[in-house]
């Protein structure tokens, strides 16, 4: 049977959700383990001791003591801390695990909101974990798509089968062939027409394997983006607008 990837959000009342309530402008990434935790916390636009003092409480909450922390400057710091793991009555985590799913870590808290993103080797387990979460959270399935013909390996790291394994010989090659003629140069140095021109092929037949590809990378691409830039799963609002008008 093939694995699940399903990502969801959550909103319940737990110490690292209301940090993110209580400093909207902050977002934590959290890697969670039996011995110890790092945190991530990014907040350029509060002033250090707010947000030292919102930290302080959030710890204090969590029973934890920070063992080190690390400053990024204006993007934030990085801690490690010790838990006390009874302190928390509703775990995410000890309930993905008793049924048998799997987190690929990190947690993201951003404005009082959770994101996951989990792993089910079986439908069923699945279901049986958003029935137990949602006696005492809001669980909402952002995405839920069957990984066909791939390891676990390749669902949790950044694999080339990830990136480019549903692309087809000739989307392979209408993307190979734009990028080394200059077509992602600023500024661009060819159009499609020009490709397809070179390849001998119709320029609407070029642009539809072109276009299949860059599709298909850029999907591949989302969660990694998804981390980095801060969306996880909800475009803007205006974003969202306009793409309801185009449909």
């Amino acid at each position: 049977m093939p694995m699940i990837e399903a990502r969801i959000k959550l909103e319940h009342d737990c110490p690292y959700s209301r940090f993110t309530k209580a400093v909207p402008e902050a977002e934590m990434f959290h890697w969670c383990s039996r011995e110890s935790d790092v945190l991530e916390v990014s907040c350029v636009h509060t002033e250090a001791p707010d947000l030292d003092l919102a930290l302080g409480r959030l710890l204090e909450e969590l029973e934890a003591k920070a063992v080190r922390r690390v400053s990024l400057g204006r993007r934030g710091q990085l801690i490690v801390q010790k838990h006390n793991y009874s302190s928390m009555k509703q775990n995410v985590n000890a309930a993905i695990e008793e049924n048998n799913c799997m987190e690929v870590q990190p947690t993201v808290y951003r404005g009082g909101y959770e994101w996951y993103r989990i792993l089910a080797f079986d439908n069923r387990d699945l279901v049986r974990l958003f029935g137990s979460l949602s006696r005492w959270a809001d669980v909402d399935v952002v995405s839920k798509e069957t990984l066909t013909e791939r390891s676990a390996r390749d669902a949790m790291t950044v694999s080339i089968r990830s990136l480019f394994g549903m692309l087809t010989d000739r989307q392979l090659k209408a993307l190979l062939v734009a990028l080394s003629a200059g077509y992602y140069d600023t500024p661009r140095r060819v159009r499609t027409e020009d490709i397809s021109r070179r390849l001998n092929s119709p320029r609407t037949t070029y642009e539809t394997h072109f276009r299949k590809a860059e599709g298909k990378v850029m999907r591949a691409l989302m969660p990694y983006v998804e981390l980095m830039g801060g969306l996880k799963g909800e475009p803007p609002n205006d974003v969202r607008r306009a793409g309801r008008r185009k449909s």
